[in-house]
């Protein structure tokens, strides 16, 4: 049997994910939250094998929720559930130690599937989003993008998140317009982003800022 918890902040949504579950025999609902305090005051006395969770919630964001995972539960694999499109978040998520990334608009044949396969420690995500991730990223193994990006272009990014324009950051930094978009365009490259709107999604995902 594999023992699951949904985290989402919508009621709705819970009914709904219980009764995907109601009849089945291999999979065990064992309980939906809406915050995540409550959601660790449960697991560190009822271990389970899959959490699902939404993207988008109220007291904390989901990247710092899969870290945590990793960390005190390095067990239980997390699936992001969520209505928001995948091409803006990438594979951020899964780099962070996500096990798999599933629509809203799945249905309960796919979303099986998927909660059964990240149990055996394994990946989940559609097809649609499979096919726009680079085949040399290695999913395997959590990343931190401060592991990729230098003490300045971590500068540089906080500085373009506050709304600052690149003849700002060049006088903060003491360098030139040129170095700064030298930097704009490695970030992009290193957080596999085309414009500046998912450049900083991205580090956002990253919790870089």
């Amino acid at each position: 049997m594999i023992t699951i918890a949904l985290l989402d902040p919508h009621p709705i949504v819970h009914k709904g994910f219980k009764s995907f579950f109601r009849k089945n025999d291999q999979i065990n609902v064992a309980e939906t939250f809406r915050n995540s305090s409550d959601l660790f005051d449960y697991i560190n006395t009822n271990p389970i094998d899959v959490l699902v969770t939404e993207l988008e919630l109220p007291d904390e964001s989901a990247v710092r929720i899969i870290k945590r995972m990793k960390i005190e539960f390095p067990k239980t694999a997390v699936i992001i559930f969520t209505s928001l499109p995948q091409s803006v978040f990438r594979i951020s998520l899964l780099k962070a130690g996500a096990s798999g990334y599933l629509s809203k608009e799945i249905n309960k044949t796919v979303m099986t599937e998927a909660i059964e396969k990240v149990a055996k420690h394994g990946f989940q995500i559609t097809s649609n989003f499979a096919n726009g991730i680079n085949n040399n990223v290695d999913l395997s193994r959590t990343r931190n993008a401060y592991e990729t990006l230098s003490p300045r272009e971590i500068e540089v990014l906080k500085l373009l998140s506050k709304g600052k324009k690149n003849i700002q950051i060049a006088d903060t930094l003491n360098i030139n317009q040129k170095t700064v978009n030298t930097y704009k365009t490695r970030l992009m490259k290193k957080l596999e982003v085309e414009n500046p709107v998912d450049l900083f999604q991205e580090a956002k995902n990253y919790d870089l800022i």
